[in-house]
């Protein structure tokens, strides 16, 4: 592990302080206080790697202390830097290298790789799944000398999983006609939102890790689209919520959509729905996916869209890095055709252009993302950006893989408010990205079990 870039030691008369340098506004609650020892292993470790060891071993060599007391004393102070969120870890910090080579196919420095082990490779293997990036990150794998990639069985084991994302991807490809096709002959008009649309923006679209298929076709469609899936042989699935409705369709899991998204602040939530009514049906785009023409939001709406997706579950539950790489993919490719200037608007207008900022940090920082595809600056998001990062390899792709979160209790109402609880704890931690989104957020979950229970109740009459 290393100390983060940009923090640094500052001594104020007898004390000593860690702060971030950046140019945005100073976070008081973010200041670090060191007593004098810790203050040292800080000198003796700053701008190198270091692990547990190397802290227990300047414990030994400087102080009267055991090695037993020293090592449980370093692994404290390591929780603690880990906590405050000013050290990466190596593995981390690889595994992103990996991930930006086969993200633009670029090759890979092979430099760090010399000295990686068996158990190095096998925790960048769980890394890039718990992000959902294991296709992406193998490419940059396969860009490093044979002798310098993963010990064979995990290597083959590593294939395996990339064959099965490129199968998924095309299963899905070969069933949009089959929705899209009866669709449309019933008059309406579908709009394939996120997914395989996004992936059409990937170097190998069959890399990107796929999910189900989810489909726009409006509050008055929905019905007829839901009709036409039943006939079809579908069958429901989960709770019909008042956005989208689930169905498994030949084996693969469907959402039609009457609602493209909704967040929580009212009026930024209006402004989006407005915006939506303003090019849906008759300026959506085209893209051929698989030899089939699938229609897809204009784009520079869909850069609004993909992001606002992907913060509001990362405000509720957490997100895999994936879900940030579909949105630099989007801006990257289509940098050209989106209007940078109605985009910002659009950020500023729902609330979520300091969350957007965030974002766009790690998309350049980490990514490689040019800092002009974006519509705005990032100078003064370091702070920002690096708590979300942190935030994004602690909860993995959709908080699936969230450590902390003490497990769902049985019982539907006990479910329901572990979750309410647990997501209002974390919209309150994390407020500082969109502070009304934030506020808002009980009520939406409030409102959102109300619905699902009163369709419970129309559908048993």
């Amino acid at each position: 592990m290393k100390i983060k870039n940009g923090f640094t030691l500052h001594q104020i008369g007898d004390e000593h302080i860690i702060m971030h340098n950046g140019t945005g506004n100073v976070d008081f609650s973010n200041i670090i206080s060191l007593n004098p020892t810790a203050t040292r292993l800080w000198q003796h470790v700053e701008g190198t790697d270091f692990n547990t060891d190397t802290l227990t071993d300047f414990l030994t060599e400087n102080y009267e202390v055991d090695a037993e007391t020293a090592k449980r004393d370093a692994e404290q102070l390591i929780k603690n830097w880990l906590e405050a969120g000013i050290i990466e870890q190596r593995m981390r910090r690889t595994c992103l290298t990996l991930v930006r080579s086969g993200f633009w196919n670029t090759p890979v420095d092979p430099t760090p790789f010399s000295s990686m082990n068996s158990a190095d490779w096998e925790e960048i293997y769980q890394l890039a799944r718990t992000q959902a990036l294991l296709a992406i990150t193998f490419d940059g794998v396969l860009s490093l000398p044979a002798e310098l990639r993963p010990p064979r069985p995990l290597y083959l084991q590593w294939a395996a999983k990339v064959v099965q994302i490129e199968q998924s991807n095309l299963r899905l490809n070969e069933e949009l006609p089959e929705v899209f096709m009866p669709y449309r002959e019933a008059g309406l008009h579908p709009i394939l939102l996120k997914g395989q649309g996004i992936a059409t923006h990937y170097i190998n679209p069959l890399h990107r890790q796929c999910g189900d298929i989810d489909v726009y076709i409006g509050k008055e469609g929905q019905p007829i689209a839901n009709n036409i899936l039943f006939r079809h042989g579908a069958e429901a699935e989960g709770e019909a919520s008042d956005k989208h409705a689930s169905y498994s369709f030949h084996g693969v899991h469907i959402e039609n959509h009457r609602i493209i998204l909704r967040i929580n602040n009212p009026a930024g939530n209006r402004y989006f729905q407005r915006l939506i009514q303003e090019w849906y049906p008759q300026h959506a785009e085209t893209r051929e996916i698989h030899e089939y023409p699938v229609s897809l939001p204009p784009v520079t709406f869909n850069a609004l869209y993909i992001f606002m997706h992907a913060f509001v579950h990362f405000l509720n539950s957490g997100i895999g890095l994936r879900q940030v790489c579909d949105w630099t993919r989007l801006l990257a490719t289509r940098h050209e055709d989106i209007d940078k200037l109605l985009l910002e608007k659009y950020f500023r207008k729902v609330g979520l252009l300091r969350a957007a900022k965030a974002f766009g940090y790690i998309a350049v920082h980490y990514l490689g993302l040019p800092e002009d595809n974006l519509p705005f600056s990032v100078k003064g998001m370091e702070r920002a950006g690096e708590i979300l990062l942190d935030d994004i390899f602690a909860t993995g792709n959709f908080g699936q893989h969230d450590a902390r979160i003490k497990p769902r209790p049985k019982g539907y109402w006990a479910g329901k408010w572990h979750t309410f609880c647990r997501a209002t704890k974390r919209c309150m931690k994390l407020r500082k990205f969109a502070p009304n989104e934030a506020l808002w957020y009980p009520v939406t979950l409030i409102k959102g079990t109300v619905t699902i229970q009163i369709n419970k109740l129309a559908a048993r009459n």
